[in-house]
């Protein structure tokens, strides 16, 4: 039995939080430009801003990938902006992604580039239904390149986001040799699958299940921040078995990430909205998670979305790309 939701909660003092703004303030770039600066947009992006752009794309190995590409209005060809991702949930797509991240939504990023990759029969790599053989994370490697090679790129300011599968998929890419390359990391209602231990067909105890995952050391520490509800009857937030492999539960998740990083246990817990959503932080939010109470497998946002035809108490978008602004390479 998956342990309770009080069992689950992480525990310290509480204090006040300052809200998220629609309009982030960046830190200020170190970079001075990728490559691409200086170089027009492709005629079939021009003007700046307006519709997202369906792109198709060929890895270097050959493999054909598409992505949707949303070039936000005030883009200048020399000055260096920076690049989100956002990863679909299973059996979704990417044009269902930019609807429900909003981060094409100029109110909520207004300066950096927006990418909604595709995955390959809608899922990506770690899930135990995705393709077998299919790099998704040569995929973004090979998109990194291209965007920095065509675009007027601060390669300091690369973030990744991601809802379910999506999710758990930004949490593959921080594991990954690819993460120095990408600044701060984002999933939404996370689907962290772990297969089965060896030799076995059942998981271990959900709180306590070992959590593969290896970036490079010279890349510590990574910025994380996730989001879930408490009543997620899909990724349940107790975590369990699913689709023949085993899910950590949610605080689990992010406490390993704060060992990771050095940080330990000790975490600030701030209660908002009446009680109804708690934020925990760690090393001063270099590792944050919300935990929304009676919200299901749903991206948070006021007004109703693909999620959720209610809305809920908060927009996690506006608050990811605040989170963001505070993290570079």
């Amino acid at each position: 039995m998956a342990p309770s939701i009080s069992s689950l909660l992480l525990l310290a003092s509480t204090l006040p939080l300052g809200l998220a703004s629609p309009s982030p303030s960046y830190l200020p770039s170190r970079a001075s430009g990728s490559a691409g600066c200086g170089k027009p947009l492709p005629v079939v992006q021009q003007p700046a801003g307006g519709d997202s752009h369906p792109t198709n794309f060929t890895q270097t190995n050959g493999a054909k990938r598409t992505y949707l590409i949303h070039i936000p209005s005030n883009y200048n060809p020399n000055t260096p902006v920076p690049v989100i991702f956002s990863f679909h949930g299973n059996n979704k797509t990417s044009e269902q992604q930019e609807d429900l991240s909003q981060f094409s939504n100029e109110e909520f990023n207004k300066d950096a580039i927006a990418v909604y990759p595709q995955g390959v029969n809608k899922s990506w790599e770690g899930a135990p239904y995705a393709v077998e053989g299919v790099d998704d994370v040569a995929f973004v490697e090979d998109m990194i390149n291209h965007f920095e090679d065509q675009y007027c790129v601060d390669s300091t300011r690369i973030w990744a986001a991601g809802k379910s599968n999506g999710g758990g998929f930004t949490g593959t890419l921080a594991c990954s040799a690819l993460s120095p390359r990408i600044a701060a990391f984002a999933p939404v209602s996370g689907a962290f699958y772990i297969p089965y231990p060896a030799g076995t067909t059942s998981c271990p105890s959900a709180t306590s299940i070992p959590i593969p995952c290896s970036p490079p050391a010279s890349r510590l520490p990574i910025p994380i921040i996730e989001f879930h509800g408490s009543a997620d009857t899909v990724i349940h937030y107790g975590g369990g078995e699913r689709n023949e492999a085993c899910l950590p539960t949610i605080p689990h998740w992010v406490r390993e990430w704060s060992k990771r990083n050095g940080y330990g246990l000790t975490n600030v817990t701030t209660s908002l909205y009446g009680g109804n959503v708690t934020k925990y932080e760690y090393h001063g939010g270099m590792v944050t998670h919300y935990l929304t109470e009676g919200l299901k497998h749903a991206w948070p946002s006021t007004e109703p979305n693909g999620d959720n035809s209610k809305g809920t108490y908060f927009n996690a978008t506006p608050i990811i790309m605040e989170w963001f602004g505070k993290h570079t390479l």
